[in-house]
């Protein structure tokens, strides 16, 4: 370098012969004085050497830098001199003898430039000498304070946006909340931190909430209107958008963003409301119906002309609508409306409330003419129906509440008809169930259950118990049953067979049955921990947690974290999930079964299972209905179908299980047609972990 020739090395001269050593001085001058990269040499405070690049950089031009006359105040950023200045005067050590550091410089437009120094330090002459590079990174700490700015901005949009923003893992759990979803639920955001989505939702919302949740967990953004409970009880409607969240490439959870509209919502139903007629049936809507409804109770001859009304759900509708479209599927409601109303008096009225939903009006009829009319109704409702190429019939649920005086108002009377209407649904023990007030009575009860099953899991009122399952030929344990067991602190013990139909009716037992796998899964590893010799657990799985896309990979997600191997467990199936949708199950067993996991079918010979569903499946177990072994003791049919079960599970290479054993003369007949396994209070009662001693109580 030319201007300070008493920095190089001349060592290499000696070595190398005139000629080289010119043209590699040339080369490494022309090197320095090229290269895109600001180099500078520091003798105490001034710059003894600058190379082009760094001129170019500061604005200034070399003389005016070399010769003093541009110093290092006029360069350096007040605030960062003393970081030049600590390293020019600070006594020469090996140990900092490089460094690097940022400071900000003024070029001689006055321009603020962010640069980054490489220095390294050198006793020459008894002072310190500096050199190294300079590199401009403005545009990196402008791109590191936007993205700072950016951050916050994002921040204060989630802390303080009115609306609710949140975050759920994929199973639907929250992982964050603003602000604003304290306010719009009523909970503490660390309250809403301990649950998933599925208790905020009416039951009715529930399929559209697990809809939207899982379009957003497959890539795609919705957005709806859904309805939900706040912790004060009081229902408020919201705009909910949900959209994929990602972190590296790939789907970690979702997004939502919530907005109450509940005033704007109760609004437009009162506009809507103006309109007094369904647009597609052309009948008189529910605000049209409710009128006439009122005028009758209202009107002078009230007594003579007696008032009734039906409540009428089609059953099946939705899986016609859903199989055949919704064009198929109002066809069909404008036939539904034709049918009802030619078999009705002109004095009458046939409304349509929503969906599904009609209601009649019936004046001046006695109780057998009404009854004789819901009998028309159903035949009416029977026939086929054809359109489009398709043909179907379908049933009516019909429920019939009778007036029971002026006093009574329209919404008690309408109500008291969709209770009836709701019995008729789910018992299906007629054709229509007439109103009373024991059915109010197991309405409330039911609505109770409903609410408190929400939050039934958080409050630790479920528990699990154990039954045990023997093997016959040796008497000695090979599994255990998990039960499910809710002990209400103020309804006490509510029966399985009443609170499981509800919770898959409002979508709950996804949340509840992951909470019985796991536990489940988790005492079964204990045991073991324990010294226990290994057994399966047989857990039971509903219909619509089967239908899940996501259910093998819970199965899998719960063993891995329970630590139990997947050839201790066994899932339960009943018959009747083999008709709902043959090709998503046959993949989730398939996959079940790579897994290691058993699969068995419960109350064999209830249901609707064929041999083909037998043969497609290739289920490990078969249970036997306890209907058939209580008759064993009976002598009746029950022997000559338990040994046909017996024996066609056993052509088949599958494990049979008999259920419901209670005394001797069973058993004899059980182990003498060879059946496998046993289960029943012969052997003991479901009970919970801690009071069963799995090496002694099953010595029968």
């Amino acid at each position: 370098m030319k201007n300070d020739n008493n920095n190089v090395d001349t060592s290499i001269h000696k070595k190398l012969p005139l000629s080289t050593e010119l043209l590699y001085e040339d080369l490494f001058d022309d090197i320095v004085q090229q290269i895109p990269i600001s180099l500078y040499v520091l003798n105490g405070s001034t710059y003894s050497y600058v190379n082009p690049h760094f001129c170019k950089l500061v604005g200034y031009e070399e003389k005016g830098i070399l010769n003093g006359t541009v110093t290092l105040e006029n360069l350096i950023h007040p605030e960062d001199l003393s970081i030049i200045q600590q390293r020019i005067f600070t006594e020469y050590d090996s140990k900092d003898a490089f460094a690097r550091y940022r400071v900000r410089i003024y070029r001689s437009d006055g321009q603020l430039l962010h640069v980054e120094i490489h220095s390294t330090k050198k006793k020459w002459q008894g002072k310190n000498v500096l050199f190294g590079t300079v590199i401009d990174i403005t545009a990196e700490v402008t791109a590191d304070l936007k993205l700072k700015e950016k951050e916050e901005r994002l921040d204060s949009l989630f802390t303080y946006n009115p609306d609710a923003i949140f975050t759920f893992d994929m199973e639907g759990n929250f992982q964050s909340a603003n602000p604003g979803c304290e306010i719009i639920s009523g909970y503490t955001k660390e309250e809403i931190l301990q649950l998933s989505f599925t208790p905020f939702i009416v039951s009715e919302d529930l399929p559209k909430a697990f809809f939207h949740f899982h379009n957003a967990l497959n890539g795609n953004a919705s957005t709806y209107e859904i309805s939900m409970i706040r912790k004060d009880g009081e229902t408020r409607t919201l705009l909910v958008t949900n959209f994929p969240m990602k972190s590296g490439g790939n789907i970690v959870g979702a997004y939502g963003i919530a907005k109450d509209i509940t005033v704007e919502t109760d609004y437009k139903k009162l506009m809507e409301g103006m309109g007094f007629f369904d647009p597609l049936t052309r009948l008189p809507n529910r605000t049209l119906f409710e009128d006439h409804v009122k005028r009758a109770i209202e009107s002078k001859d009230y007594n003579e002309k007696k008032l009734a009304v039906f409540f009428i759900n089609l059953d099946r509708f939705k899986l016609i609508n859903d199989s055949f479209g919704h064009q198929f599927g109002d066809e069909f409601l404008k036939d539904v409306a034709h049918r009802l109303s030619e078999n009705i008096d002109p004095s009458c009225t046939v409304g349509r409330f929503a969906g599904d939903e009609f209601a009649v009006l019936l004046k001046g009829l006695e109780q057998p003419q009404v009854f004789q009319l819901a009998a028309r109704f159903n035949d009416a409702l029977a026939k086929p129906f054809e359109a489009f190429g398709h043909s179907v019939s379908i049933t009516g649920s019909i429920g019939i509440a009778f007036s029971s005086g002026p006093d009574e108002s329209v919404d008690e009377l309408i109500k008291k008809a969709d209770s009836a209407m709701n019995y008729t649904k789910k018992h299906k023990i007629a054709q229509y169930t007439v109103y009373s007030e024991e059915l109010d009575q197991q309405s409330v009860y039911r609505l109770t259950i409903e609410r408190e099953l929400k939050s039934a899991l958080t409050k630790q009122e479920m528990s699990l118990h154990y039954q045990p399952i023997i093997d016959l030929k040796n008497n000695r344990l090979s599994a255990m049953e998990a039960l499910i067991r809710w002990n209400h602190p103020d309804l006490g013990f509510i029966p399985p067979d009443f609170f499981i139909p509800i919770s898959e009716e409002t979508g709950q037992i996804v949340s509840l049955g992951r909470w019985v796998l796991y536990t489940a899964c988790a005492q079964n590893k204990a045991w073991q921990d324990q010294g226990q010799t290994p057994i399966k657990i047989c857990v039971n799985i509903s219909t619509i947690q089967l239908q899940q896309l996501d259910f093998v990979q819970t199965v899998i997600e719960i063993l891995k974290e329970t630590g139990l191997n997947a050839q201790w467990l066994e899932l339960e199936v009943t018959e009747s999930i083999l008709l709902v949708d043959t090709e998503l199950l046959k993949s989730s067993l398939h996959q079940l079964k790579e897994l290691g996991v058993s699969m068995s079918i419960d109350d064999f010979g209830t249901g609707f299972t064929s041999l083909s569903y037998l043969r497609q499946f290739s289920f490990d177990r078969i249970k036997i209905d306890r209907s058939f072994v209580g008759d064993i003791s009976n002598d009746l049919n029950g022997k000559a179908i338990t040994a046909t079960i017996i024996a066609l599970a056993h052509t088949l290479n599958m494990t049979v299980v008999a259920e419901g054993i209670e005394d001797d003369t069973q058993l004899a007949f059980l182990q003498g047609k060879k059946c496998d396994e046993g289960q029943g209070y012969y052997f003991g009662r479901p009970l919970p972990a801690e009071l069963h001693d799995l090496t002694t109580v099953y010595k029968k």
